[in-house]
């Protein structure tokens, strides 16, 4: 207080204001409105118009009534027709409003309260809108304390209640001075703090707010006025929060079917039950799935619940677990309740994930391989997880009996399991003697999926075409004279096939005293060169056709004989050549010698 007992805002009052009487009525009048703290909001805006043109003041006759209201949305551009209902909302739940003022006349600056049960509503926060563009001198107060400024003493402020005062810097009218204005003025955010099952939001009345904008009831706290500090007429309309009534409680279980293998579905039901007694009904409304592990949920979440009986709900979801990791999902479901019953959560069930078991077969190119032939074995993978394909290796083993005895196979090859389960075969065997024999393959397996072995694969290798124990004849002792030149052979072939076959007889020899005397032909009606590729590289081939299951057929065949052989003696091997198509397969040799004369 000054020395003269006045306060200090009312010797300033006093100091500047001896111009005229209007000034002084001017004065007087808004000291009247902004007693204490409410002076803030009229002062600033007093002292711009005492600086304008001394001569007089434009009168300021109210255009509009406003309408200050609460909303339900904070970014509200209207005010309701008619006071929102909020909520329902329910104990440690928190939300937001809006403070709209809509169609009143263009205000310089705004002094509002609002005010809630404290043991229902507690507000948290505040913030002004837009309403004010360049706002100043600002004091937010809740239940009690400012949070920005200070809280007006003497006055409706304390537990629950919400005051908000702020001025247009400018010291202008908002809305550009165009009338209607509208717009946010303040946002309010609540947490619930207690059951009651409704309260209000409305305006506080108080001695200390007996200038206001409302006419009635008196001494309502919200005061809206002009640059000049004129109260601006304005009706208000507050809100309602409700609460739910209260809820029946509920349990809620769920099931899987498990164990269940990686990339297949588990069904999972969740099961909600009404437990009040009496008067237990059917739950409606959602339950949300959830799980720890990885994997999907079909439908999504949440899922919507179905009557059972008279007083329990359920939904069924599938799940599928697109990793095995732990081996345990904790699959977990919640009730999210609705109007009369209350949510609860289910204990978590471990669900077993296991491994994928993928199938793994093979096929042997050949079940009943002539002896020398080239046989082979290709594994067929299908199954597992992903469905893309598994990663891992396939190991062939080739055992030397029909069944696969354990410790007496020898590896043959190992491959890579490739893009979208494929596999190639096997390397190429050729079994040293005729006999039973066995492939199987081996996967490795991975992170999902299991090792598998397949089925024992038997083949039968079986005595190829050859020579008949070994027989071939020839003229041991040739005389170019006498031969024509040629050395005259005849082979006794066999064919125990079951079909018949096309032979040929390679012969390879070469001087034991001139080495570089060789020769090599291949011979079936006639003799030709054998080509550097080979017999399947040899052209002008033409073999001798042996029926099938034949036990002796004689071939007889005349090999041109140079005469640089004269007087030489020469080694040989003679090799029986096979083919049921093109492709030509050695059989047995017989080796032996003869002597070359003029």
């Amino acid at each position: 207080m000054a020395a003269n007992g006045k306060s200090p805002l009312r010797v300033k009052y006093s100091m500047c204001c001896r111009r005229s009487e209007k000034t002084r009525v001017i004065y007087e009048l808004h000291y009247r409105l902004v007693k204490n703290k409410r002076l803030i909001l009229s002062l600033p805006l007093l002292l711009a118009s005492l600086f304008l043109a001394s001569q007089a003041f434009p009168s300021a006759h109210a255009q509009f009534t406003g309408l200050v209201c609460i909303t339900s949305s904070t970014t509200a551009t209207s005010c309701p027709s008619s006071p929102p209902t909020i909520g329902p909302v329910t104990v440690g739940q928190t939300f937001t409003v809006g403070l709209f003022v809509q169609g009143s006349d263009a205000m310089g600056g705004w002094d509002i309260y609002v005010a809630a049960d404290p043991a229902f509503l507690n507000p948290t926060s505040a913030a002004l809108g837009t309403l004010v563009a360049s706002p100043s001198l600002t004091s937010i107060c809740i239940n009690g304390s400012p949070t920005t400024g200070s809280c007006t003493v003497n006055t409706a402020n304390g537990p629950g209640v919400v005051e908000a005062t702020t001025i247009e810097s400018s010291g202008g009218n908002e809305c550009g001075g165009i009338s209607p204005c509208s717009g946010m003025a303040l946002t309010i955010t609540y947490q619930v703090v207690g059951a009651t099952p409704t309260t209000s939001l409305s305006y506080p009345t108080s001695p200390g707010c007996s200038a206001s904008s409302v006419s009635s009831p008196p001494n309502v706290c919200v005061l809206i006025a002009d640059a000049f500090g004129t109260p601006l007429s304005e009706n208000i309309q507050g809100a309602t929060v409700i609460r739910p009534a209260t809820l029946d409680p509920t349990t809620t279980m769920v099931s899987c079917s498990s164990p269940v293998a990686v990339g297949t579905a588990s069904t999972c039901t969740a099961t909600v039950t009404d437990t009040a007694t009496p008067g237990a009904t059917n739950p409606t409304g959602q339950v949300t799935f959830s799980t720890d592990g990885s994997g999907s949920l079909s439908p999504a979440n949440p899922c919507t619940l179905s009557s059972l009986g008279s007083n329990q709900a359920n939904c069924v979801v599938s799940y599928t677990p697109t990793s095995v990791g732990s081996g345990t999902h904790n699959i977990g479901a919640s009730y999210l309740g609705d109007s009369v019953h209350a949510a609860s959560t289910a204990t978590s069930l471990a669900l077993t994930v296991t491994n994928s078991t993928p199938s793994l077969t093979t096929v042997v190119n050949s079940t009943v391989a002539p002896l020398g032939t080239l046989v082979s074995d290709e594994a067929i993978l299908t199954g597992g997880f992903p469905s893309t394909g598994v990663t891992g290796t396939v190991i062939y083993t080739l055992f030397p009996n029909g069944a696969c005895t354990t410790g007496t196979g020898t590896i043959v090859s190992t491959v890579n399991v490739g893009s979208s389960n494929n596999v190639a075969a096997s390397a190429t065997v050729t079994p040293a003697a005729a006999g039973s024999y066995s492939f199987n393959a081996v996967y490795s397996g991975d992170s999902n999926n299991n090792a598998v072995t397949s089925a024992c694969e038997p083949f039968t290798v079986v005595p190829a075409p050859s020579f008949t124990a070994g027989k071939l004849h020839w003229t041991h002792h040739l005389s170019l004279a006498k031969s024509a030149s040629t050395q005259s052979w005849t082979a006794i072939v066999t064919n125990p096939l079951s079909s018949p076959v096309e032979v040929l007889v390679r012969i390879v020899g070469a001087s034991t005293i001139n080495p570089s005397n060789t020769f090599d032909v291949t011979c079936g009606v006639t003799c030709v060169n054998t080509s550097s590729g080979g017999v399947n590289s040899t052209p002008g081939l033409t073999p001798v056709p042996v029926d099938l299951h034949t036990s002796s057929l004689s071939i007889s065949f005349n090999q041109p004989i140079p005469s640089s052989f004269a007087n030489q003696k020469f080694t040989f091997t003679a090799t029986l050549y096979w083919a049921t198509g093109t492709v030509y397969s050695a059989s047995n040799s017989k080796s032996g010698a003869f002597a070359v004369v003029s």
